[in-house]
């Protein structure tokens, strides 16, 4: 990193300049005024409403926040299963707090990008879906090892705890950077234009093997060799697809992993507890992406532990570990 970058201190948050863009924002959703209602899409890099899943949030201190959020129960994708809730979730949540927080207490503009290092968490493996409407969570966050740039974020540790009516359900964190569109641009290169093209879908594995309620849903294709899928996007997936992103989103290998361990196992009902996730490049829309999975070794008995790789041209993309309780598959 730059010698110019410069750790943040006891400077108050809200201090820091923000664009008429996010001041914009705020002005429709201040913090409290409506527990219920989602935050700006822009904060949280979501487009659909029903892909929001934090709804307000408060300041503690300079270097810690309390945020609300919510986990739907009759969502198009992200649908419980044997009443748990998907496990996709507790990272989406971490992923947009951090997100909203950088935007809206660290002066990060809306039109600057993230790039995520890794994506780690563990959840209760009791914890069940209760009652009809959506699960209500309260997500208490701390961030430290922050770097500041010309009064905006530049990189950040973001160390959160999420409850459900006071039981802590996941502890987990997530380090990020962010860089302008200049230092973007680049970055990618020729790639900052590149869309996934609209050509034939690749099959898809049993809908069964993978714990999807659709083909439509499936992440992986067939490659001919065990233990090892291409993956496999529907152009066009409300939540999967962002048509903006000029590469695949990180929820979409999340995804992949989650599958590709559930297609490994046997059992489609595979449901980490642990997920940790660490991204080396971004995977390029237009170069076949290889997700492979094999079990390890566990650390704790009664657990199966599934390791998830991603590369494309020999190089790698990502890699996942997942931890599932043996009584819970």
């Amino acid at each position: 990193m730059s010698d110019t970058l410069q750790a943040s201190s006891t400077v108050p948050a809200t201090s820091r300049p923000r664009t008429q863009r996010v001041q914009d924002a705020l002005a429709t959703n201040r913090p409290g005024s409506d527990a219920s209602a989602p935050v700006p899409h822009e904060f949280v890099h979501r487009r659909a409403v029903e892909d929001i899943l934090i709804t307000s949030w408060d300041r503690l201190g300079h270097d810690r926040f309390s945020v609300t959020a919510q986990w739907p129960h009759d969502h198009p994708y992200l649908t419980p299963h044997r009443d748990r809730h998907h496990p996709i979730l507790a990272g989406e949540t971490i992923r947009q707090a951090g997100l909203l927080l950088a935007h809206t207490e660290f002066g990060v503009p809306l039109d600057h990008h993230f790039i995520l290092g890794d994506l780690v968490y563990t959840a209760d493996p009791e914890f069940r879906v209760t009652g009809s409407g959506p699960t209500q969570l309260t997500v208490d966050v701390v961030c430290s090892q922050t770097r500041m740039r010309a009064g905006t974020l530049s990189s950040g540790l973001f160390d959160m705890t999420i409850s459900s009516d006071g039981r802590t359900i996941v502890t987990g964190h997530s380090h990020v950077s962010v860089t302008s569109p200049a230092v973007y641009r680049r970055i990618r290169g020729e790639r900052l234009t590149t869309r996934r093209a609209l050509g034939e879908v690749p099959a898809p594995v049993a809908p069964e093997l993978t714990g999807s309620a659709a083909e439509h849903d499936v992440l992986l294709s067939p490659t001919g060799r065990p233990g090892a899928w291409w993956l496999r996007i529907t152009p066009g997936h409300p939540t999967v697809v962002n048509p903006a992103n000029d590469h695949v989103p990180g929820l979409s290998l999340l995804d992949a992993a989650h599958q590709a361990a559930r297609a490994v196992t046997g059992t489609g009902s595979f449901v980490p507890y642990a997920f940790g996730t660490e991204f080396q490049r971004y995977a390029e829309h237009d170069v076949p992406c290889l997700i492979e999975a094999r079990r390890t070794a566990s650390a704790a008995p009664g657990t199966t532990t599934v390791q998830v790789t991603g590369s494309q041209n020999g190089e790698p993309v990502f890699v996942s570990t997942l931890t599932a309780s043996d009584t819970h598959h």
